[in-house]
């Protein structure tokens, strides 16, 4: 079977470059790149012949048997995802999709109705952590309180990047909880093996940067039967673009697991044993690598839009608790 090639639609995406990199390192055909600004476009494909073109419709008229990379704004997703859809075309979607679980249900449900492929990338998921936990010792299942953490640098990059529109509640559909937060959510139900967690207290602040949106996100979740808690944080606190601040961490009796900044560490009532890990920027080249099973109609490891819309349904239930505090 020949791979179906990709076309991306928002070249104007921070992760735009990331993608485009990680697919051409893996091998896959990039038939064509879209975006309403043609420069960013060009930008992205640099001196390769591949078309740039301004109008989505027309990109994916032109290649109906492609898989779709999509990187729009949220506010703009739900119509390129429903034509997508109707024509019958794989999804690739960058999170978090769309402003928020209404905007993203029909379309899961109308992709699972045709059996459509799709495909996020929840690239955190990557992390030796979980491996860690599910391959070391079946005590590790037995946890307590798990923390999940992503702080980046300040915000004026989207500005900058010509995508302010990731800092404007219209247009993304909040601040740092939806755009990086969505990574701590999708850790949160990976660990809860899909089931929702109560959302026990939520504080929003804008203090750091006077955004209209949201510039550090924390909330306490509680399993079903309230025994296990988890705390997320997301934010845009640290003080360069160059600096990041990202740990996932959990803890059981007698033991902690974490990794942070490209190290595992275990900690147990026999000692502490560290070793290292991939940084965060290979995990998109994972992720290309998966897209390649996907462009063979290979089942694919990684989330799918049905993990993205369970997300998107804890940062909405996040958001809730936050204005009802």
């Amino acid at each position: 079977m020949n791979p179906k090639p990709f076309i991306i639609i928002g070249a104007s995406h921070w992760h735009a470059p990331w993608h485009f990199a990680a697919l051409l390192g893996a091998g896959q055909t990039v038939a064509a790149v879209g975006d309403i600004s043609g420069a960013a476009g060009h930008r992205l494909v640099g001196d390769r012949t591949i078309p740039v073109h301004e109008n989505w419709r027309e990109l994916i008229r032109e290649h109906p048997d492609a898989i779709a990379f999509v990187l729009t704004p949220p506010n703009e997703t739900p119509e390129v995802l429903a034509a997508l859809v109707e024509n019958d075309m794989p999804i690739v979607l960058e999170k978090p999709g769309t402003l928020d679980a209404p905007s993203l249900r029909p379309i899961v449900a109308a992709a699972e109705r045709k059996g459509l492929p799709t495909a996020v990338p929840f690239v955190n998921r990557y992390m030796s952590f979980w491996r860690e936990l599910e391959l070391r010792d079946p005590k590790f299942q037995d946890w307590t309180h798990a923390h999940f953490r992503i702080l980046a640098g300040p915000p004026e990059r989207y500005i900058r990047d010509g995508v302010p529109w990731v800092l404007s509640r219209k247009r993304y559909g909040g601040g740092a909880l939806r755009n990086l937060g969505i990574h701590t959510a999708d850790a949160a139900l990976a660990l809860t093996g899909g089931k929702k967690p109560v959302v026990e207290r939520a504080l929003l602040s804008n203090a750091l940067h006077g955004l209209e949106v949201e510039d550090f996100a924390t909330a306490m979740l509680r399993t079903g039967n309230g025994a296990r808690t988890i705390t997320i944080e997301a934010g845009y606190c640290m003080p360069t673009e160059t600096t990041a601040d990202k740990q996932w961490r959990i803890h059981g009796p007698g033991w902690a697991v974490s990794e942070e900044r490209a190290e595992l560490t275990i900690r147990s009532l026999t000692g502490l044993e560290k070793r290292p890990t991939l940084a965060s920027a290979d995990h998109y080249d994972l992720f290309g690598s998966e897209m390649r099973r996907m462009s063979l109609g290979i089942d694919h490891g990684m989330a799918t839009l049905g993990d993205l819309l369970a997300a998107q349904v804890l940062i909405d239930d996040i958001y809730a608790a936050a204005r009802s505090s």
